[in-house]
């Protein structure tokens, strides 16, 4: 038992720790999607859509061009303001 105390109290892994992890894994996977998705491009396969070709393809529409902005709003006032 003084084991797992001595463990938890080194290790110790806080919301915040876990938050900014996920956080970090899903620019991760974004990254990588979007390197396959150029790279996919440049082998003349296409797969998957790039970052660029989905915003355009959301910003045609009124709805998405809403829907892009409250996004960055959202974003915006989750963490930049403080």
């Amino acid at each position: 038992m003084a084991f797992a105390a001595t463990f938890a109290a080194t290790f110790a892994v806080s919301s915040r720790r876990i938050t900014i992890a996920g956080f970090l894994l899903v620019i991760g996977v974004g990254a990588c999607v979007e390197l396959a998705a150029r790279r996919g491009a440049q082998l003349r396969e296409r797969p998957l859509p790039t970052a660029d070709e989905v915003l355009s393809s959301v910003m045609r529409s009124r709805t998405g061009r809403v829907v892009v902005i409250v996004s960055w709003c959202w974003l915006g006032w989750h963490f930049l303001a403080r």
